[in-house]
C-alpha cells in the first residue's frame, strides 16, 4: 500500500486536543470503504485498529501512517468494507479427501458385507470438505488505493477536529496564565510590605508589654531580621514567573506534542506556591495563593486532554 502524503503530518503541529473523531469514504463500481478515527487521551499513542481478515495485510501501513500524523492518545480505527455486488465464487473439489472418504466407504463395505453398497459422486459430494466454495481474490490494485483515500480522508478531519478543540483549549489556558502573572505582580507587592507589617506589629506589641520602659533593641532588629529572611518570596515569585513565561513559549510552539511539557511546568508551578503560602505567614498572600492553586488546578485538567 503506497501511502499518500495528503494533509498535515507531525512537523505542522499546533497545539491539539487528544480527543478528536474523523470519518472518510471512498468507493468505486466494486468497492466501498467507510473509515471511522475516535481517540481519548492516553500518555502515549495508542492505536487500535479493527479490519475484516481480508485487509489484515493493511494494518502495519496504516498504523505507520497514524505515526505519522498523531503523537497521543488511544486512537480507534473502524474499517467498515463492502463490496458493491457478489464477489464470484468458484467450486474447487479436494481430490485427496474424496480419496479418502472413497476408500473408508469401501473398507466398511467389505467389513460389513453391505448389499448393493454403491459409492457414488453424489454420496462423496456430501461429505464435508469434498467441495470447497472459494471467493474471488480481493484486487489489491483497486482496493489498496481506494482504503488509503478512505483512511486520509478521516484523518484529515480528525485531525482538523483535535486542532479546533485544541484552539479552544488553548484560549482557555492562556487567559488563566494570563491570571497568574497578574497575581505574582499582585504577590511581589504584597511581599515588600509583609516584613514591615511584622516590625509593626512587633513594635505594638513591644510597647504594651514595656509600657514606654526601654527594651533590647538590638534583640528587636535581630528578630525582624529573622523573620524577613524566613519569610521572604522574591526567589519563589521569580521562579513561578520563569515557570510561566516557559509556559507561555511551550503553548505556542509548533512541531512537537507539548501535552507532558505543559504538565511538568505546572507542577513546578504548584510547588512555588505551595513554599510561598508557607514562608509568607500573612494572610492576604495566603488568599493571592488559594487563587493561584485554583487557576492551577483548572489549567492542568485542561492540559490533560492536550497531545
Amino acid at each position: 500500500m503506497e501511502r499518500k502524503r495528503m494533509g498535515k503530518d507531525k512537523g505542522d503541529l499546533p497545539v491539539r486536543s487528544m480527543t478528536g473523531y474523523g470519518r472518510g469514504e471512498t468507493k468505486n463500481d466494486k468497492y466501498h470503504f467507510v473509515v471511522e478515527i475516535r481517540s481519548v487521551n492516553h500518555r502515549h499513542l495508542d492505536p487500535v485498529i479493527r479490519l475484516s481478515r481480508d485487509l489484515m495485510a493493511q494494518e502495519e501501513i496504516i498504523r505507520r501512517r497514524l505515526q505519522e500524523r498523531v503523537y497521543r492518545g488511544r486512537v480507534e480505527i473502524y474499517v467498515n468494507q463492502e463490496i458493491s455486488g457478489q464477489r464470484r465464487k468458484k467450486v474447487i473439489v479436494d481430490e485427496e479427501m474424496a480419496a479418502g472418504y472413497c476408500r473408508a466407504l469401501q473398507q466398511l463395505q467389505q467389513s460389513f458385507a453391505f448389499a448393493h453398497a454403491e459409492i457414488t459422486a453424489e454420496k462423496l459430494a456430501v461429505f464435508p470438505d469434498v467441495l470447497i466454495l472459494e471467493k474471488e481474490e480481493l484486487d489489491e490494485g483497486l482496493l489498496v488505493p481506494l482504503l488509503q483515500d478512505a483512511l486520509e480522508k478521516a484523518l484529515d478531519v480528525f485531525i482538523r477536529q483535535r486542532e479546533d478543540e485544541g484552539r479552544r483549549l488553548a484560549d482557555d489556558i492562556c487567559g488563566r496564565v494570563q491570571r497568574l502573572k497578574e497575581i505574582c505582580t499582585r504577590l511581589k507587592m504584597k511581599s515588600s510590605l509583609v516584613t514591615e507589617r511584622y516590625r509593626q506589629k512587633l513594635v505594638d506589641r513591644l510597647n504594651e508589654l514595656f509600657d514606654g520602659r526601654e527594651y533590647d533593641g538590638q534583640r528587636f532588629f535581630m528578630e525582624v531580621a529573622l523573620f524577613a529572611e524566613r519569610s521572604n518570596i522574591e526567589e519563589e515569585i521569580v521562579r513561578l514567573e520563569s515557570h510561566l513565561s516557559a509556559f507561555s513559549v511551550t503553548i505556542e510552539k509548533e512541531g512537537e506534542a507539548i501535552g507532558r511539557k505543559l504538565d511538568f511546568l505546572l507542577q513546578e508551578m504548584h510547588r512555588e506556591v505551595n513554599t510561598i503560602v508557607v514562608k509568607a505567614n500573612d494572610l492576604e498572600i495566603s488568599h493571592l495563593v488559594l487563587d493561584a492553586k485554583s487557576e492551577i488546578e483548572k489549567i492542568r485538567e485542561q492540559v490533560q486532554n492536550i497531545e
